[in-house]
This record gives structure tokens, C-alpha cells and sequence, in this order.
């Protein structure tokens, strides 16, 4: 993975891969969790890469115009950042912000029971 351009641990607005010895799923530079192989297919959602069994990480970075944009309930900006563009999308409205991403285990700690979920795929994109 390092010849494809991965980096050991973990990165915000990067691909993130997460795995233990039987089992492995990825965080979408969005958010988004993936896992496959948890009783077949595909699976959308859970703590994707950063599920706390995983005892190895890598990330791939994402150039910054790849990058995409913040997420809905991000943090406000610093005082002093500039202005958004005039096209920028206005903010959202007030609303919770939702809990961070466990940060991953310390190398020495026990493996989590499995998680299993027991979700259709789902699907496919239009025109596939």
C-alpha cells in the first residue's frame, strides 16, 4: 500500500483503511464508513475505520481539490479565516453537532467482540 501512496495512521479528508487480523473496512474522505465481508456484501455505516478491535491503519491523502467539502455540522471557522466564496452554499442551521470519531485503540489492547450487521447492499448507482 505504501508504493500506492498510503501513509501509516490516521488523517482528516483522507481515505482511511482499518484492519485486525479478519477483518477490514474504510472511512470515505466524506465520513463515510464501509466495511464489506460482516456475513457478505457490502455494508454502508458503524465506525467503518476507526472501529476500536482495528490494530492497524493507513490513509491515503486526498489532493485538496479532490477534497470534499466540510461536513454538514463542521465547526465554525477561526475568527480570522477569510471569507467563503460568493458561490459557497449558506450555513447550515443550528443543530447538534455529532460525536467525534473514536481515536484508535492502544496497540496492546484486547480485540472487541465482532460486530455483525445484517444489512442488505445497497443500490446500485443509476446507469450501473
Amino acid at each position: 500500500m505504501l508504493a500506492r501512496g498510503f501513509q501509516y495512521g490516521t488523517a482528516p479528508n483522507a481515505l482511511v483503511i482499518g484492519w485486525n487480523g479478519g477483518h477490514t473496512a474504510v472511512t470515505l474522505p466524506d465520513g463515510t464508513a464501509v466495511s464489506s465481508g460482516e456475513r457478505g456484501g457490502v455494508h454502508m455505516g458503524g465506525a467503518g475505520a476507526y472501529q476500536a478491535g482495528f490494530t492497524h491503519h493507513m490513509f491515503l491523502p486526498m489532493p485538496a481539490e479532490d477534497a470534499p467539502p466540510p461536513p454538514l455540522f463542521a465547526p465554525p471557522p477561526p475568527p480570522d479565516a477569510p471569507p467563503p466564496p460568493p458561490d459557497a452554499p449558506p450555513p447550515a442551521p443550528d443543530a447538534p453537532a455529532p460525536p467525534p470519531d473514536a481515536p484508535p485503540p492502544p496497540p496492546d489492547a484486547p480485540p472487541p467482540p465482532a460486530v455483525l450487521i445484517d444489512a442488505p447492499a445497497p443500490p446500485a448507482p443509476p446507469g450501473m
